[in-house]
């Protein structure tokens, strides 16, 4: 601890961070390499402290070492640490930086001081100052070709498809990635059974050295392998053992299931192999890393009937494959090439032959440092696609060139340019005229602006077809197939996923058109199904002759001239410049009940000037209605829009009446003004409205008791009511509550203290004793507070409680609240109370809104 404590004082004095840590038996010193604090982390697990070491922000060394005489280099401190950080041993780790801002400090040692030992100081120590810089694990860096020229890009496209780095799993298959490795002695005899259409069972390996069975003396005493023998004797009965425990082994194959069914359905193409053989590799001689890459590929699929029958694999009828893209490794990488291995795999008596195979490897990398076969088993995903298009760009790169669109994005400048030009493409508003229904053969609905893709498709043009979801894509692309199909071409359609696929074959096949479509993906690919499909398309026989085609495409001539008749007239320009179809546009658009309706005499036909004018008027009566709006004010007491004579009678006759309503409003005025006594000035019309509300407030104080509204402590009367209000609620509101009905304020009565004290004597005796005495109390609560039964003491002590709290509390406000209406202690109406209160508060205000001076 005293070495740790040193070695934390120097890393400090540096200006690093430093932490301690405390294992059992042993102290180490970490430096926290990141800017965050150690304080962030689960300082009570030796995973957390782990996890910042791999992640290389945590760098611990192991300082016992370094009082050695002969002391070991870095390297060796930093391992030893790492060995000796695990869950077991692990206490805790220091923050020694937090520490001492907090001013925590350790405990000063008095008289030890440290000591030299004499004969290990006399001792000469070979010391290396600074040992070797470590090797740097391999980086993967991808090569940027600056693509200045045609051939520069061609470069570039292969080598974004050709992934040549440690990514690839067919380059590196590390232990951590998603697979399942087999246990198997004979790979090659795997591979027979296999081949010969047999399925192998997959199943767990058992505990071999269960009941204490211990392997390595089985073997000494055998002369043969225990968990070999096992695997080959499960070979014979076409099982094959996985690694690991039962159900991990269950759950992983039916995830490699589930993936490749869904790379099936999607990229219809099998991801799912069976690699026979692994070749370890090193990207130099001294890497200290190596990788693994599978060599024989054998395409393989999973069948599960049941959930407790366990996951068998059988062959599918595909070609097994070598690694491609190691070839390609070993020959750009390495200037290895190993023939024979990149077409038809030699075979044997029964499938390829895995052994040879193998020893061709061999010899090939046998003088090469690092390089080994072995004879790893392991069932993953692994994908041949971007290498397929490598091969192709790479093999026909000139026959690609011949191609105007691979030749334009070859050779166009950056900035873009002129490209491949589209002339003369279909217009949608042109088709009609320039194409008649017996050249088209689109058997599904399509816009105009589709069939201009369909007919731009047997033009010779590239084109971009572009939409968003449901707007019809893939309808237009079945159009396009059958188009070209009834011109006599072969169409290859190629999608990255098979739904997209499928979904144009379906509707191919709705139209009677499935026989003439060869399906070259998922499991369509096989042998037998292409032969299948080609006796189909033979067999097919036409169903239509060409006399009715033709009169089928007369019939739809003539409906298509009746309809474009129809449209051109909709978009025929009158004299006055608008459309019929613009004129409807703005009559749904714009129409509304509000619109004045313009009626014209039969025959009328306004010119584009005239409609100038009309539309001149229009204007300047939209800018004079601000001022029209400006005089709706004055008239807004008159509801009459348009003139009668009834509504004159009407006028005139209120008109008579109006001067006799005014005098008597003039008359009640003053009447009220003399019996109210406020100073109020008859001839201000403007105080109307105000004794209007005061006389409604006077009106509902009829009958209800306002003298305390007046008296000198009103304010505190109204504030006493309001707090009795709330604590009368409360009471009545806790009553209902007890086990009992007790008699009326029974908590008055009741000596709660005492029985309070008497139930807590009960509970004090013996079992039996304490039930009787605690009856003998409910019985005295009962006495005392009129109620007939036994009560819950506890619970009904807690709320008498209460509620003699509450009557206390009203007894208090008993003086300010004499002379409220409604009061009458706990039998107060509390509606007649608020509704005094609030007319008390109206009637105040009122009174203060008509005083016009003080003294008022």
């Amino acid at each position: 601890l005293d070495t740790a404590l040193l070695f934390a004082a120097l890393a400090e004095q540096a200006g690093l961070n430093p932490l301690l840590l405390l294992t059992k038996g042993h102290a180490f010193v970490g430096v926290w390499l990141q800017p965050q604090e150690f304080s962030q982390l689960i300082t009570d697990e030796a995973s957390a402290v782990r996890k910042r070491i791999e992640l290389n922000e945590l760098l611990v060394f192991e300082t016992t070492l370094a009082t050695q005489a002969i002391a070991p280099s870095f390297s060796q401190a930093v391992e030893t640490a790492k060995r000796q950080v695990n869950d077991d041993d692990f206490i805790m780790a220091i923050d020694l930086r937090r520490a001492r801002m907090q001013r925590i400090r350790p405990l000063a040692l008095s008289g030890q001081r440290f000591q030299l030992d004499q004969s290990a100081a006399e001792k000469p120590a070979s010391i290396d100052a600074l040992e070797e810089a470590p090797l740097l694990p391999g980086f993967d860096v991808e090569i940027q070709i600056e693509p200045d020229s045609p051939a520069s890009k061609l470069n570039l496209w292969q080598r974004k498809l050709l992934d040549l780095t440690t990514r690839n799993r067919l380059l590196h298959l590390p232990d951590s990635a998603k697979c399942v490795r087999l246990i198997c002695p004979d790979p090659a005899k795997l591979e027979d059974i296999l081949a010969d259409g047999k399925r192998i069972r997959v199943v767990a390996m058992p505990d071999l050295e269960a009941g204490g069975r211990d392997a390595a003396l089985y073997e000494l005493q055998n002369r043969e392998n225990l968990r070999d023998e096992y695997a080959r004797s499960a070979l014979n009965r076409n099982e094959v053992l996985g690694t690991l425990e039962k159900t991990k082994l269950d759950t992983a194959l039916v995830d490699l299931y589930r993936t490749a069914r869904s790379d099936l359905d999607e990229g219809g193409a099998n991801t799912l192999f069976l690699a026979i053989g692994i070749l370890k590799w090193k990207k130099s001689a001294d890497d200290p890393k190596s990788y693994s890459a599978p060599l024989i590929l054998l395409p393989i699929k999973l069948e599960r009937k049941s959930a407790l029958s366990g996951v068998t694999m059988g062959m599918l009828d595909e070609e097994p494959r070598f690694n491609l893209t190691l070839l390609e490794l070993l020959r750009h990488d390495f200037e290895l090439n190993i023939s024979g291995l990149d077409g038809e795999l030699p075979t044997d008596e029964s499938g390829i032959d895995v052994e040879g195979i193998w020893n061709t490897v061999r010899r090939a990398v046998r003088d090469i440092p690092g390089f080994e076969v072995t004879h790893e088993l392991v069932l993953g995903t692994f994908s041949f696609a971007k290498y397929l298009m490598w091969k192709d760009l790479s093999d026909r790169s000139e026959q690609l060139l011949k191609s105007p669109l691979v030749k334009h994005l070859l050779e166009r400048q950056a900035e873009g340019g002129d490209g491949i030009a589209c002339k003369d493409f279909p217009r949608a508003e042109e088709l009609d005229q320039k194409i008649t229904p017996a050249q088209l053969f689109t058997p599904l609905p399509a816009d105009s602006s589709q069939l201009a893709a369909v007919v731009a498709s047997t033009a010779g043009h590239s084109f971009v077809l572009d939409g968003p979801p449901g707007t019809g894509k893939s309808q237009t692309i079945a159009n396009m197939i059958a188009h070209n199909l009834a011109l006599g071409r072969r169409v290859l359609f190629v999608a990255e996923k098979m739904a997209a696929l499928n979904v144009v074959y379906r509707r191919l096949e709705e139209k009677g058109l499935g026989e003439f479509c060869l399906e070259l993906h998922s499991s369509k690919t096989s042998k037998i199904s292409v032969l299948k499909q080609l006796e189909r398309a033979w067999d097919t026989r036409e169903l239509l002759s060409a006399e009715e085609w033709s009169t089928e495409a007369a019939q739809v001539q003539r409906l298509r001239d009746k309809l474009n008749s129809v449209v051109s007239l909709l978009h025929k320009r009158w004299p006055n410049g608008l459309s019929v179809h613009q004129a409807m546009g703005r009559v749904i658009h714009h129409g509304s009940p509000a619109i004045p309706r313009l009626n014209w005499p039969d025959g009328t036909a306004h010119d584009l000037p005239a409609m100038t004018q009309l539309r001149d008027v229009a204007h300047r009566l939209d800018l004079n209605s601000a001022a029209g709006q400006a005089l709706s004010t004055s008239f807004k007491l008159l509801s009459q829009s348009e003139w009668s004579n009834g509504w004159q009678e009407s006028m005139v006759a209120a008109s008579r009446e109006l001067s006799t309503a005014i005098n008597e409003l003039n008359e009640i005025q003053a009447n009220f003004i003399k019996a109210s006594q406020l100073p109020l000035q008859a001839n201000q019309h403007k105080e109307i409205a105000r004794i209007i509300t005061f006389a409604e407030v006077l009106e509902k104080t009829h009958g209800v008791d306002q003298a305390f509204a007046f008296s000198v402590n009103a304010t505190a009367k109204v504030a006493a009511a309001r707090q009795a209000m709330v604590l009368i609620s409360e009471y009545r509101k806790i009553e209902p509550t007890l086990s009992l009905a007790y008699s009326v304020e029974a908590c008055r009565r009741v000596n709660l203290e005492q029985i309070e004290r008497n139930w807590i004597e009960a509970e004090g005796k013996f079992w039996f004793l304490a039930s009787l005495a605690k009856k003998k109390v409910a019985r005295q609560l009962a006495a005392e507070g009129g109620c007939v039964g036994l009560p819950e003491v506890v619970a009904d002590l807690a709320k008498l409680r209460q509620l003699k709290a509450l009557l206390d509390e009203l007894d208090k406000l008993s003086l300010e609240l004499q002379g409220i209406p409604g009061w009458a202690s706990l039998n107060s109406n509390i509606s007649q109370m608020d509704a005094a209160l609030v007319l008390s508060d109206n009637l105040r205000s009122g009174i203060s809104a008509m005083a016009q001076s003080p003294e008022h």
